[in-house]
């Protein structure tokens, strides 16, 4: 069964943070998608803790595997094989597990981040980085679809979104960053900004980080069910904290245990975690689901026209 075809028939489970995992391994300072060359172990290893609580959808560690920020850590020439060898570590993960996995391949956000800290990007450069990554990702031939996730400024998704729909016939999932629950960056409402994605082609529409299970609930309730997409939804673990200098998030599994089967209520098809989640997180997530028939109807739904 394609992810497609899974996501129609039922709810599905993805993984949680990877960055927050390596970071209490490795600190801010390590570039973490280059870890995909130097210790694919590491990565093999969170994967294969994810499938294990249950995930049924695992992301590559790519998040920011474009040339733009890896140029940073002067790994601007490796894209390609960071972007490969991420895509080869989920693959091993995914074969070698004893329940269907299904593997996105990420593209993170990138408007905000500069080569020398000093000069804005243009769009254009935003959207080459885009292209150079996508087209890495989908030459492995081994994803089952793409990611687009932490995006604040909704103009940047849409473009991205029209760059990789035009290089696929895959799924793409598409994840805005609210600023505050419910209202974009720029003032957008979350409903609005997930049916145009909807209507741009994307084949699931949602949200990731910033805002904990109780605030990305908030939010959700007022959003209808797209015609054209599932929903997703990826809360952080909750509010995060400093504790000796790292950032941390005290969030216990039970709370998201706990809304679980609320995220499925409000239209989710697909529910995993971002910064400050881990493994147990997400095995609250599947221990929380009541059903995994998505729902088709929700007593808030607003007119999608």
């Amino acid at each position: 069964m394609s992810f497609k075809e899974a996501l129609q028939q039922q709810v599905l489970i993805a993984d949680g943070a990877m960055g927050t995992l390596l970071y209490s391994q490795y600190g801010v300072n390590s570039a973490f998608e280059g870890l995909n060359l130097t210790h694919g172990g590491d990565i093999l290893k969170i994967h294969q803790a994810y499938i294990a609580a249950g995930a049924d959808v695992i992301q590559t560690n790519t998040y920011a595997a474009n040339r733009i920020k890896l140029n940073r850590y002067g790994l601007a020439d490796k894209t390609k094989a960071i972007n490969e060898a991420a895509v080869s570590l989920a693959h091993t993960a995914q074969i070698a597990a004893e329940h269907p996995v299904y593997v996105l391949g990420t593209i993170g956000g990138i408007a905000g981040v500069t080569d020398t800290e000093i000069e804005p990007l243009t769009a254009e450069e935003i959207d080459a980085g885009v292209q150079e990554q996508a087209t890495c990702l989908l030459q492995t031939q081994a994803i089952d679809g793409l990611l687009l996730e932490t995006y604040y400024d909704i103009n940047e998704l849409k473009r991205a979104l029209k760059i990789v729909c035009a290089l696929t016939d895959l799924p793409v999932v598409t994840n805005v960053t609210m600023y505050e629950p419910g209202v974009l960056q720029d003032g957008t409402p979350l409903n609005t900004a997930l049916q145009d994605l909807a209507a741009l082609g994307a084949d699931v529409v949602g949200a990731n980080c910033r805002l904990g299970p109780y605030n990305m609930s908030r939010a959700f309730e007022s959003v209808a069910l797209p015609k054209t997409a599932a929903l997703a939804i990826y809360p952080n673990a909750g509010l995060p904290d400093v504790q000796d200098g790292k950032t941390v998030y005290d969030s216990p599994a039970e709370y998201f245990e706990n809304y679980s089967d609320t995220f499925r209520r409000q239209g989710a098809h697909l529910i995993g975690g971002c910064c400050g989640t881990t493994p147990a997180h997400i095995k609250g997530l599947v221990a929380g689901l009541q059903s995994r028939q998505p729902v088709t109807t929700k007593k808030s739904d607003l007119a999608c026209s």
